[in-house]
Formats: structure tokens, C-alpha cells, sequence
């Protein structure tokens, strides 16, 4: 079987993705300026490029993985509709979580509050000849809400800062549609957020391709181990012995607020052992009680994976 060829993203998701690929068990190297990561897999081949690449380069055959933003798969789908079909969607990592926004300077157009605002004053504009100017790095799916909007606009996808484009003096743009994470740099520009479009995270994709080859047992291989990753964090084993019997009803008692079904296991000379696997953020409530109740020995461990 020819190597899988796996893209990872730089810029915001490049730490969250290598993350992931840690917590699999995947062993990862990459130099600041390289684009071919080394992982230690002898079925896998890494490159590093912009995710926003990463649906039309898997939609040509020339990568078989790749992590991207949904909202990049989305506005992909949207420019190459022949080739949508190319492209299929394999796990929702939820990382990278984003909002796609539509936002206007508030120095710029003070009465605009809500899109219906906007609308009015694209009207008003059209009135004299003119049409409003929208950035946004995603032009289709923006011409796709403007449309449902009733608004006519000229469209440019900007090669820098987007939000750039409305700030005063004279803006370049009327309206941006951009991603956000916390909405800081709008603020921070004093931008006004008027809607949302969409929520966006990072997903696995796949070429259709690669996936009817015999390279689709690795592919799945490698979307179960992201999946039992996924799955243990903020996840904790908790170990405990219960050496006088009749103490074990009581930390049952305890425990089954919490799990549904531990493990129990008989101690030679008497007692038992404990294992449960529980969220994190209850230990805190928990342990105090455990040791009120009789368990002994608790030890704690994080998870690094669950499957099955």
C-alpha cells in the first residue's frame, strides 16, 4: 500500500491538530519553516499547508487527508460544485471552534445595527448609483447570505486583515464577513457584529478516492485513534482499594452518581479494588467523599485515550 498522505494546518489550528496527533500516539517533528512534518508511522507522509488549500488539493488526488475548518469545506463546496463529491467529511474534531461574522464599523456606519439596517442603507446607496463593498475571505458563502438577504454588493476577498477594510477614514469596504474566535479584534477595532452566518471547527476530510482504495483500512484506523483521543479528554482514571468489605455499599453509593459501571475486583487476603473513569471536573466532589466512605489508595491518572 502507497504511503496515506495526511496535510496538517499552520496558523491557528497547527498547535490544537498536533495536539491531537500527540494524544493518538502519533510522535510528531516539524521545524518552523518546514512543510514535510516527520511522524513516526512508515504509512504516513506529512505536508504542511494553509487548510484553506486543503479541499481542492484532496479534491485532485493530491493528498488523501487533511484537517480543516468547516466553514473552509463549506465555502470550497460552494466555488467547485463538481467537485464537492471529491471531498468527504470524516470526523467533527470540534477544535478550532469559530464563528463566521458579519460586522460594519460602528464609526463608520453608526445607524446600522442589524442586517435589516444595512439592507436599508445598501438601498439608499443603490438609489444613487452605487453598490456597497463587502470583505470577506469567504466570497461565495457571502454572496450566498447577501443574496438571501435581498442585498446587491461587489464582493472582494482581501489578501490581508480583513476587518481592515472598514476602518475609518474612508474604509475600503462597507461590511465584513469574517471568522471570529472571541470577537476581541472586532472590538478592539470597534467593529459591531450584526449576525452570524455559521459556526465553524475543524474537520477530518478525506479524499473519495483514497477511500475507495486499499488505503481506506489506515484512513479508519487513524479516525478511530482521533476518536478515542477525543473521547478521554477531560477524562481522569481513578484508582481505590476498599479493604474492609462492608464498607464497599457505601462507596458504591458514591460512585454510581458518577459512573455507571465500575470495574470491581476481588484483593487477595481480602477487600477490593476500584476503577472508575470519570470527567475531571468532578473529582473535586468526589474524592472527599470516597475517603469519608472507606476507600483507601486513591490514585489519580489522566487518560490518554478511549476506545471502544
Amino acid at each position: 500500500m502507497a504511503k496515506i498522505k495526511f496535510y496538517i494546518p499552520d496558523g491557528h489550528l497547527e498547535k490544537k491538530t498536533l495536539e491531537l496527533f500527540k494524544r493518538a500516539g502519533f510522535i510528531i517533528e516539524i521545524s518552523e519553516r518546514g512543510y514535510n512534518p516527520e511522524i513516526n508511522d512508515d504509512e504516513i507522509e506529512m505536508k504542511r499547508l494553509r487548510p484553506q488549500d486543503f479541499p481542492f488539493v484532496i479534491s485532485l488526488g493530491r493528498g488523501d487527508v487533511g484537517i480543516s475548518g468547516s466553514d473552509i469545506l463549506a465555502e470550497f463546496k460552494l466555488n467547485y460544485p463538481d467537485k464537492a463529491d471529491e471531498v468527504v467529511e470524516l470526523l467533527d474534531l470540534g477544535l478550532g471552534r469559530t464563528k463566521l461574522a458579519v460586522a460594519v464599523s460602528e464609526a463608520a456606519l453608526p445607524g446600522v445595527k442589524t442586517i435589516s439596517d444595512f439592507k436599508e442603507y445598501a438601498r439608499e446607496k443603490g438609489a444613487k448609483g452605487k453598490k456597497v463593498v463587502v470583505a470577506s475571505e469567504y466570497p461565495k458563502i457571502a454572496e450566498e447570505y447577501l443574496e438571501g438577504h435581498g442585498i446587491s454588493a461587489i464582493i472582494r476577498k482581501p489578501a490581508g486583515k480583513t476587518e481592515a477594510w472598514v476602518i475609518p477614514p474612508k474604509p475600503e469596504a462597507d461590511m465584513v464577513i469574517d471568522t471570529t474566535e472571541t470577537g476581541t479584534t472586532l472590538v478592539a477595532n470597534r467593529c459591531l457584529v450584526i449576525d452570524y452566518i455559521l459556526e465553524a471547527t475543524a474537520r477530518v476530510i478525506a479524499s473519495k478516492t483514497a477511500l475507495e482504495s486499499d488505503k481506506k483500512g489506515k484512513i479508519m484506523e487513524i479516525i478511530e485513534l482521533f476518536k478515542g483521543a477525543l473521547e478521554a479528554k477531560g477524562k481522569v482514571n481513578v484508582y481505590m482499594d476498599v479493604i474492609n468489605p462492608d464498607d464497599l455499599e457505601g462507596v458504591i453509593e458514591i460512585i454510581k452518581n458518577y459512573v455507571e459501571k465500575p470495574t470491581i475486583s476481588e484483593l487477595r487476603g481480602g477487600g477490593y479494588d476500584i476503577f472508575i473513569l470519570i470527567d475531571e471536573k468532578n473529582l473535586k466532589y468526589i474524592l472527599p467523599k470516597l475517603l469519608e466512605k472507606g476507600a483507601s489508595k486513591i490514585s489519580v491518572s489522566d487518560t490518554r485515550m478511549v476506545l471502544g
